[in-house]
């Protein structure tokens, strides 16, 4: 900006300075004139009273000049006072002399003239051989004009230097603005085309105009790719059109008010419906499947922000098992615009998969029945044994009888535990607080072992499931760990732990040993029915243990623990609300 001519500011300081001299000047002449007439009256009001005293002080007969005097139209009155000041004589219209000399005494033959205000006169006296005179006249609106004169005498130039005070601070304000539009002015771009400006004035008009230029090219531009982002978008939104229609996957599209704008062919095959849902409330669409009415009612209100879930529902003859993907649609601006729905038929799927379950189950069967009738021989076999001995040694028979009742009950250990895998008792969800569960199955474990302690730590919050089921699986899980941890580490604080911690959607029930830890080729066998990596293990505790998790939801995994030993961790879900029959129950 400093190679700008700064012209139109030095002329708008002279403009305004020489105006407010110029306005000055003349105020301070008027006022002169104003003075000087005032003071010119003044001086002929004087004048006069002096003539009516000398005319009077000449006269022969002092009360005839008196009275001559006072009939003059100015004369307010006329007064002869002795030499000690009190009035002796006096004539007058309207008004009485006073009765002591109303002015300081003159000397000798001289007069004194002095202005009242209250009322407005001029009293002059002459000082005589035998005493005073003294004759007071009416100025007129002399006498007035006196004041005003004295008034605008002190008021003229405190105003001036109000006004140029308040002209400084005018013209500042004045300029800033001009000083800013300056300065953004610099910023615009500059017409190459045009030469240097002659002052601030051509400045500012030439980057105006080429501002204006430039926002006028910026709008062409603007205009062309707002066409070209409109024909995008056409292309796009036929794009789009065409992969609804074609998708093998359902498509629900619903906008703000949920009213469906969009619902492809496949998306009608799936839920059975015709063509003419565009445009129809959902609510009213999808009447026939009130499930999918309802999330998708869910997710339109904003009570759930996305979800996947598996609808059921009965299409005819028909039982259909739909995937649903239901989510919020946002624009860019973060504007709500309404709910997109992915559908998937996966009725299919489903029953394939329960094929295999059951495929799965019958093969997991024989191995429980070959394991159940491997364990059933022995026991057998023992027990006869032991019968066979009580007859030839009748003196030992209680002997031999508490090892027959013994090998009897692990009989029906091994029939329940079968029974459990192969055909699990239906149960009905109830309030399980795992705290107490926990406690149960620590404390039946530090019987069966005294000379262990269980370290109990975390949260065990209440879950939906069967509390003498998950009871069953803990002390499974901590009979294992007391027994895989070794003697000489029993005694430590945390040898056998049971932690509890409640995460997103779940729970994590943990116990840990001190063991010698699963090796990575058992860890995919441990959970199955007759494996043990122990010498006298029957393998079916951890296989019950995971039937359990599976009855509930969930799911059993072992791991390394940090120190030494294995982790075994049991995942429910917190709001397990498992089906009070395996889809596989009562199959066998």
């Amino acid at each position: 900006m400093t190679e700008v001519p700064r012209s139109f500011r030095r002329e708008s300081r002279l403009f305004l300075w020489v105006a407010l001299l110029l306005i000055l000047f003349l105020n301070l002449v008027t006022l002169l004139f104003f003075r000087e007439s005032v003071d010119w009256g003044s001086r002929q009001a004087e004048r006069r009273a002096s003539e009516l005293l000398r005319r009077i002080s000449a006269g022969a007969d002092p009360a005839e000049a008196l009275d001559r005097a006072a009939s003059e139209p100015d004369v307010l009155y006329v007064a002869s006072y002795d030499s000690t000041g009190r009035r002796a004589r006096s004539a007058g219209r309207g008004l009485e002399a006073p009765g002591l000399l109303p002015t300081e005494k003159p000397e000798p033959r001289r007069i004194r003239a002095e202005w009242k205000r209250s009322p407005s006169l001029l009293v002059s006296t002459l000082a005589l051989p035998s005493g005073f005179c003294a004759v007071a006249l009416d100025p007129g609106s002399g006498g007035a004009l006196r004041s005003s004169a004295r008034a605008l005498t002190a008021l003229v130039p405190v105003v001036g230097a109000a006004l140029v005070v308040l002209a400084g601070f005018y013209l500042r304000s004045l300029l800033r603005p001009y000083d800013r539009l300056l300065a953004a002015a610099g910023s615009a771009p500059r017409d190459p085309a045009k030469g240097p400006p002659a002052d601030e004035r051509d400045f500012l008009i030439a980057r105006f105009e080429s501002t204006i230029a430039a926002l006028s090219e910026k709008e062409r531009e603007l205009a062309r790719l707002a066409r070209s982002e409109k024909e995008r978008a056409d292309d796009l939104e036929i794009a789009a059109h065409t992969l609804a229609r074609n998708l093998p996957t359902g498509l629900l599209s619903l906008d703000s008010d949920g009213t469906v704008i969009e619902l492809n062919q496949s998306g009608g095959e799936i839920l059975g419906l015709a063509d003419t849902a565009r445009g129809r409330p959902c609510a009213e669409v999808l009447a026939g499947i009130p499930e999918l009415s309802d999330l998708v009612a869910s997710v339109l209100a904003g009570k759930i922000a996305s979800t996947r879930r598996e609808i059921r529902w009965r299409l005819g003859d028909e039982e259909r098992v739909i995937g649903v993907t239901a989510i919020r649609a946002t624009g860019a601006d973060g504007r709500f615009l309404g709910v997109l729905a992915l559908l998937s038929d996966v009725s299919e799927v489903r029953r394939l998969e329960a094929r295999v379950a059951l495929a799965r189950h019958l093969a997991d069967l024989g191995n429980v029945s070959a394991g159940a009738a491997h364990e059933f021989r022995n026991a057998a076999a023992a027990i006869d044994g032991f019968a066979d001995l009580g007859l030839r040694q009748p003196d030992r028979a209680v002997e031999h009888l508490k090892a027959i009742r013994r090998e009897a009950q692990e009989m029906a250990r091994v029939t329940n535990d079968f029974l459990l895998f192969a055909r699990p008792e239906g149960f009905s969800p109830e309030r399980v607080g795992l705290a107490s569960v926990a406690e149960s199955a620590a404390e039946e474990t530090e019987r069966a072992f005294p000379d262990v302690r269980i370290a109990r730590s975390g949260e065990f919050p209440e879950i939906a499931g069967s509390s003498v089921l998950l009871r069953r699986a803990l002390v499974n899980l901590l009979r294992n760990a007391v027994e895989a941890t070794p003697l000489e580490r029993r005694r430590e604080r945390d040898a056998v732990s049971l932690t509890g911690q409640a995460g997103s959607g779940e729970v994590l029930l943990g116990v840990g040993d001190r063991g010698s830890g699963v090796g990575d080729s058992d860890r995919e066998k441990i959970f199955l029915p007759f494996y043990s990596t122990k010498p006298d293990g029957i393998g079916f505790g951890l296989a019950i243990v995971a039937r359990i998790a599976e009855l509930h939801g969930g799911t059993v995994e072992v791991a390394h623990r940090r120190g030494g030993g294995s982790l075994f961790t049991l995942r429910i879900p917190s709001a397990a609300g498992a089906p009070s029959r395996p889809a596989n129950a009562g199959m066998v």
